[in-house]
């Protein structure tokens, strides 16, 4: 990455408006859900911060709007607005305390990290990280990986509530994270200085 290209880039761009506007819809339901004792506000916020999170990204990319501080908006929004679900999530459903606790760990420390390593080989997004490793990107970018990383736990949970195949699906997601960081490590000794 060039050191001024964060500078040059367009920031009001019509996807940086819907990850903003998912943000504050997304926020101000979950708010009602935590006021209001309310599980339909927790999906409210959950279903918009879904289909936002899909337009957002479909409008960058269509548009050509697609920017690097795009990128770090939608990855941190994602960790927000997702964090703000299960914390919710947690009133209804507190038994579910040590998934809720490692899925967390696992997608907003985690994959929080690993999202933003696009940023030392000079890509746009996580996207396009199949143009430094394909194994790595599939794992966590590709439409599958994205799927599985970020909403497969939450639909387990929501449609089953089976507590020990959720917890092993949610421990796998964690050994993928654990595999996609030290082969990252690899690669990253790699760079030139």
């Amino acid at each position: 990455m060039k050191p001024n290209q964060l500078m040059k880039e367009n920031i009001y761009t019509a996807a940086n408006c819907v990850t903003l506007i998912r943000v504050v819809i997304g926020a101000t339901c979950f708010y009602m859900a935590f006021a209001n004792h309310s599980e339909v506000w927790n999906y409210a916020g959950l279903l918009t911060h879904w289909i936002l999170d899909f337009v957002d990204g479909n409008l960058a990319r269509s548009l050509k709007q697609e920017t690097i501080l795009g990128a770090q908006f939608d990855i941190l929004a994602d960790r927000i607005l997702i964090t703000f679900f299960y914390l919710n999530y947690l009133i209804f459903h507190p038994a579910n305390l040590p998934i809720v606790v490692l899925f967390l760990f696992e997608f907003a420390l985690l994959d929080h990290y690993l999202s933003n390593q696009f940023l030392n080989w000079g890509i746009i997004s996580p996207n396009y990280f199949y143009q430094v490793d394909r194994l790595i990107w599939n794992l966590n970018w590709s439409a599958p990986g994205k799927f599985i990383n970020s909403a497969l736990v939450t639909i387990l949970l929501i449609t089953t509530n089976a507590f020990v195949p959720v917890l092993i699906v949610v421990l796998l997601l964690i050994a993928i994270k654990a595999f996609s960081f030290a082969r990252l490590q690899h690669l990253v000794q790699a760079l030139p200085s």
